[in-house]
């Protein structure tokens, strides 16, 4: 005989678990509908760009790339893809709400979002470097001591120089600004030296500015290391595993620097191959940003 207490226990575990959401089977799904639904973030070049009839990009490369591997693995004559803009904040829900099927914007991979999402691995590395005038000559943050240094409120870059002038007793002076083409502004005008964010921003606003080429340079060692990945739902292994088997095959290729050329260095923006994307083409990962 089955105790009463037990009896009622099964009866609340099953109720939660009628309530939980069941785990959407991408590869099933995309057989079913002929669709794929990409998510990407606009305004954000060389990763996502608003163009004629689809979106434009880096990333949204890789993602079609992924896609045509999908659309054969999965037989299908024909494979319709679908692009859904969101911003930085919905490209979670996007993905929560099966909305979307992948994250092809330019999502840092990190401790944190591993344990909510999956990631393929890594297909490009930025990290917090400096903005500075060439005419400075300044080579990293310790060259830095008692100036002023530009910074986002709540950003990567912010915590980092925060903590790094902590540590080395620099003795800088911390200037909030609103956003890129504020902090290329307070160096322009010499309210700061440099001004501190992910490096890719750091080198579109040189490129963007008239006089960004000839004034102005990128300099430092990384303060972080940020692998960009493509997020995906968590816990649907198939998918995951489609995904990121086509990427680890074409990161090797001499396909990827290539297509790296193609979006990194042309007339409007000249971006240098770092060591560290580099190596996430040979030796594919996708190990967590640092710090």
């Amino acid at each position: 005989m089955v105790h009463p207490r037990l009896t009622h226990a099964l009866i609340a575990a099953l109720a939660i678990l009628c309530t939980l959401p069941t785990q959407a089977d991408t590869l099933d799904k995309i057989r079913r509908t002929g669709t794929l639904t990409l998510g990407w973030v606009g305004g954000n070049p060389p990763f996502g760009i608003g163009t004629p009839g689809a979106p434009a990009g880096y990333t949204l490369d890789l993602c079609r790339h992924v896609a045509a591997d999908i659309q054969r693995t999965l037989g299908l004559p024909e494979l319709k893809i679908a692009y859904r803009e969101t911003t930085w904040d919905t490209r979670f829900t996007a993905l929560d709400n099966n909305e979307t099927d992948m994250d092809c914007s330019a999502s840092t991979i990190t401790r944190d979002r591993l344990a909510r999402y999956d990631f393929s691995p890594a297909f490009y590395v930025t990290g917090t470097r400096l903005l500075t005038r060439k005419a400075d000559k300044i080579r990293s943050i310790d060259d830095l001591g008692n100036r002023t240094i530009a910074v986002i409120k709540n950003t990567t870059g912010e915590k980092l120089v925060v903590e790094h002038n902590a540590a080395a007793s620099l003795g800088l002076t911390l200037l909030q600004v609103a956003d890129a083409e504020a902090g290329l502004a307070a160096v322009r005008d010499g309210t700061a030296k440099a001004f501190a964010l992910d490096d890719i921003i750091l080198y579109s606003r040189i490129s963007a500015a008239s006089d960004g080429q000839a004034q102005y340079e990128v300099v430092g060692p990384f303060l972080s290391i940020e692998p960009y990945g493509i997020m995906m739902r968590k816990g649907d292994s198939r998918f995951t595993d489609a995904v990121s088997n086509s990427l680890r095959s074409l990161l090797p290729t001499p396909q990827m620097p290539a297509l790296y050329q193609h979006w990194f260095n042309t007339a409007n923006l000249n971006v240098p191959l770092n060591r560290l994307t580099k190596e996430t083409f040979t030796t594919p990962n996708r190990e967590p940003a640092f710090p």
